[in-house]
């Protein structure tokens, strides 16, 4: 069992910070589990730490693919930062994975990925070209997709949202290069693991002694802290990097080239928010000074939020996710929180701490609890673990009301108290208006008939009330 030292957690809580302190301790070597940063050529816009920050340290996977590649799959990527691993324990150095891409982390770690979440590992990637040809239903809008999965694999498409269009494809995919479908995958994972929790197989989750930690800090001082982090990104030359990448976007679209845009460099937070402004300076008529302000403004802010709400989506991920795979895999002795919410404070938090548990991890000797290590250990971890071991109810239930599908029941419940739908309710329990003519129609056609032989008119309000 070789020893592997993993960190991962929200942007913003210095992970290669801490990857890079306990590397220079413990004669380590980092590898990068974050996919914006492979990308080559945009240090700022992927918050790259600059050759100074690295102090020496050799970083691998950073800048290894070019602009106009979509991301690596979990499989490459567990892949090739495995043979790295094996090469840095050949130089009889420590492997060190730091990154904010959970599910890269999660599918180096364990073996069973689930197929609901990406391709599983024993499904080898095929070239877009090839699917293209072969299963071209693949590149169909998600209804399409969706209807010929509920005819292949009806349990794998009850647990989609119709408009989830990569989980849609990712298991239609399976069935059409397999022949087998993603649902009995899935059963057999989940067999696997029930077979090594009770003891009748053996563990093959991984070669390696992990230590984990996960870098948590409070919401509100992080969500400072990141706005922050986008001012300064803005002074190191944010703007010109997103500009060059929607000059290269402009290009492809231009040459008749399809363009995903939800894989690629253009995931990245910053190029859409930014989008209205850099279409107006480029284009042949741009907006006058003000505007072009306003458009700029609007990308700072857009931008900050994003970032947020980014952070707040990789805190749940681990919770609902990772935890819940070192869980099943009696992996949690080895997860450690380390506290970095106040900066003031971080290197005792964070990197003394840290190198504390490394070098008691290197040496052998017996690691402390997890949740004595601070307050916030001990709180943090006691709540998630025991969140995350709660099962959502799936179900497939279709708001007319809101136009939207819940594929769990506590999604479901959460909808049917929004603020939203409690609106939308209120609003179809009012009475159906009646048009002006037809109120007007309605209240003429209540006045008493005149004899027929009568002078008197309606249009004299003496005389229509001497009628009445």
């Amino acid at each position: 069992m070789e020893p592997l030292v993993v960190i991962f957690g929200s942007t913003g809580t210095g992970k290669s910070d801490l990857a890079v302190e306990l590397a220079t301790q413990f004669n380590g070597e980092v590898i990068n589990a974050d996919a914006m940063q492979m990308y080559e050529g945009l240090p700022v816009i992927t918050n790259q730490m600059s050759p100074e920050e690295q102090r020496g340290v050799p970083h691998h996977l950073i800048g290894n693919i070019g602009l106009r590649e979509h991301p690596w799959t979990v499989l490459e990527f567990r892949r090739e930062a495995s043979r790295i691993i094996s090469e840095i324990r050949g130089r009889g150095r420590l492997p060190i994975v730091v990154g904010g891409s959970a599910y890269y982390i999660d599918g180096l770690l364990f073996d069973d990925r689930l197929v609901k979440d990406e391709l599983p590992a024993e499904i080898d990637p095929v070239p877009r070209e090839e699917l293209l040809t072969k299963f071209p239903i693949l590149f169909e809008p998600a209804d399409v997709m969706l209807k010929k999965l509920h005819e292949v694999d009806p349990a794998m498409a009850n647990k989609w949202h119709p408009k989830d269009t990569r989980k849609i494809r990712n298991s239609l995919q399976i069935y059409l290069t397999t022949g087998r479908r993603a649902s009995d995958i899935y059963a057999e994972q989940q067999s696997r693991k029930a077979s090594r929790a009770t003891g009748e197989s053996p563990n093959t989750r991984t070669p390696w002694n992990v230590l984990l930690f996960w870098l948590y800090a409070r919401r509100d001082p992080l969500n400072e802290r990141l706005d922050a982090r986008v001012d300064k990104m803005l002074s190191r030359g944010l703007l010109d990097e997103i500009s060059g990448v929607y000059d290269d976007y402009r290009t492809r679209l231009a040459s008749g080239e399809s363009v995903d845009r939800a894989r690629g460099i253009v995931q990245s937070i910053g190029f859409w928010q930014f989008e209205p402004y850099l279409r107006a300076i480029k284009d042949e008529t741009p907006e006058d000074g003000p505007a072009l302000a306003k458009l700029r403004a609007a990308g700072v802010e857009d931008t900050k939020t994003a970032t947020r709400r980014y952070a707040k989506y990789q805190v749940r991920w681990l919770t609902m996710k990772t935890l819940a795979s070192l869980r099943d895999e009696k992996l949690l002795d080895r997860l450690f929180l380390l506290d970095a919410t106040d900066v003031g404070v971080w290197h005792d938090e964070v990197a003394r701490k840290g190198v504390e548990l490394t070098r008691a991890f290197v040496a052998g000797e017996q690691l402390s609890q997890p949740v004595d290590v601070s307050e916030t250990a001990r709180e943090v971890l006691t709540s998630t673990v025991e969140r995350s071991s709660h099962q959502e109810t799936p179900c497939n239930k279709t708001c007319d009301l809101c136009d939207k599908t819940f594929v769990t029941e506590k999604e479901w419940q959460k909808h049917l108290k929004s603020n939203r739908h409690q609106k939308s309710a209120r609003y179809a329990k009012r009475p159906a208006l009646v048009s002006y003519d037809a109120r007007r129609t309605a209240v003429v056609s209540t006045k008493p008939e005149l004899p027929a032989q009568s002078n008197v008119t309606l249009d004299d309000p003496r005389a229509a009330k001497e009628a009445t």
